[in-house]
């Protein structure tokens, strides 16, 4: 090949290069996938203790107790009432195990799902000696390696908060597919509309303007529209708690 081909041609692949670079720049491809995202964090806070505990604030999150009681008030309020007792419980995002450990309890088998392997190389350090704990490497696109009706409740916290909209009703629907035919979810997520719903939303503002979604930011959402993603996606709503986290709102769902 002439060496002025040669050239020609390397120019080109720059080029070439170069322009997908800006169309994944354009269309958010550049910015970090959700594992991705918490991949770092982990990283950044492994050290810290137990992963997750820091978002326990009382204040900022609308609770009546303190901050070293607020999982077992949950579970106490909400969790115990609804879920009971079970064979196979799946917790979508774990993270560090904040509510893994009032979890456990309440099944036989409980598998721990999350798009972070950091999060659950955490996760197994804090709780891998339970016989009960299986983890789950997800990627990102819904529940693959679960199977079909084979769960009997679904838990997530502090993890729709994070999720754009397309990806809740995703997991909504694989939801519908992994449940038992009377199967349980409890799904926290925003009430973008609430007084603290509102600070919060108002607090990611400026660091989200002519930007892409950044993995801390809450989505908008609302009791209302999360009901209507569920009943879209095939399952039934049983009810919405907004009075326990004032923050924020608990939608209770049935297969």
């Amino acid at each position: 090949m002439e060496r002025r081909a040669f050239v020609s041609l390397i120019w080109s692949f720059m080029v070439l290069g170069r322009f997908k670079q800006t169309i994944r720049q354009w269309f958010g491809r550049g910015q970090p996938t959700i594992a991705e995202g918490w991949d770092r964090y982990a990283r950044r806070h492994e050290r810290d203790g137990k992963l997750g505990d820091e978002w326990n604030e009382p204040a900022a999150i609308g609770i009546d107790v303190p901050a070293d009681e607020l999982v077992a008030y949950l579970d106490r309020t909400v969790f115990g009432p609804f879920f009971g007792t079970c064979e196979v419980l799946l917790e979508i995002g774990p993270g560090g195990g904040r509510f893994t450990t009032v979890l456990l309890p309440r099944c036989r088998k409980l598998l721990a799902a999350d798009t972070s392997a950091n999060m659950l190389s955490l996760l197994k350090s804090r709780f891998g000696g339970d016989a009960r704990l299986t983890c789950l490497h997800l990627d990102g696109r819904g529940l693959r390696g679960i199977a079909d009706a084979s769960v009997d409740a679904a838990f997530a916290y502090g993890v729709f908060v994070h999720l754009q909209h397309w990806d809740i009703y995703h997991y909504l629907t694989e939801l519908r597919r992994v449940l038992k035919p009377g199967g349980k979810a409890l799904i926290q997520h925003a009430n973008t509309f609430s007084e603290l719903g509102w600070k919060r939303f108002q607090k990611d503002v400026p660091g989200s303007l002519n930007r892409h979604k950044l993995p801390g930011t809450f989505t908008l959402m609302t009791p209302e529209i999360m009901a209507e993603f569920v009943r879209r996606a095939g399952l039934a709503l049983v009810g919405c708690r907004t009075d326990v986290v004032r923050r924020d709102a608990i939608t209770l769902i049935q297969a």
